[in-house]
């Protein structure tokens, strides 16, 4: 049995209450439940609809959503995993791999002619690279504020972070164990890296747009 718009509105009031901190997350335990409940009067249809919440709600046990909410989270995360592996695989198998062999056939020329130098480039196009990819990000919050709830985006913005920090960490902390040709290597891996997590956070982005049209 299908839920009237007015129906949806109110099981979103309803879980809206329970102050969710991120917005993806609450569409899924809205969709969850909206789904539930089309089952349940689908069988019983002379329950109302508060009778039918309720009785979905308690199959979620005495912490009520937050199981729930803990289990969305940790499916984002393997989800996301598989977006960034997926986006990576896809870019290594596409003409696009081309380019990233060009970039670093350069960059061990730049290290050959310029081996005082290389230092500085290298950091130079790491912050251009960490740049590049938190300007990106802005530009999606800017254009989509709403995403700036999204539990997707935050981790992924986290996982750039996260990777910059250790290739800075490694290379210019731990310069005495880390040549020139193991650099390259982490700038390239880099690189793929931010592309890869800038894919595959579109697409669960997009994935959660699709329930932000029918729920928000």
């Amino acid at each position: 049995m299908k839920l009237s718009p007015e129906e949806i509105n109110q099981i979103k009031s309803w879980i809206s209450k329970r102050g969710f901190t991120h917005t993806d997350v609450q569409f899924e335990i809205i969709d969850h439940v909206a789904s539930a409940i089309e089952d349940l009067k689908e069988e019983k249809p002379e329950l109302d609809l508060e009778s039918a919440y309720n009785k979905v709600r308690s199959k979620f046990g005495p912490t009520g959503f937050l199981s729930f909410e803990e289990s969305i989270q940790k499916r984002y995360q393997k989800e996301l995993n598989h977006a960034y592996l997926n986006a990576a695989k896809s870019f290594i198998a596409s003409p696009k791999m081309i380019i990233l062999a060009l970039f670093s056939i350069v960059l061990f020329q730049l290290s050959k002619s310029f081996p005082d130098s290389f230092e500085m480039i290298l950091q130079s196009i790491v912050i251009s690279l960490v740049v590049f990819s938190f300007g990106y990000s802005l530009i999606l919050y800017l254009s989509k504020r709403h995403i700036r709830k999204y539990l997707s985006f935050k981790m992924s913005v986290g996982v750039i972070t996260l990777s910059a920090c250790l290739v800075f960490n490694l290379r210019f902390f731990y310069i005495d164990l880390v040549n020139h040709n193991l650099s390259i290597v982490l700038l390239v891996a880099l690189t793929l890296l931010i592309y890869s997590v800038a894919k595959g956070s579109l697409g669960m982005i997009n994935k959660t747009e699709e329930l932000n049209k029918i729920y928000q």
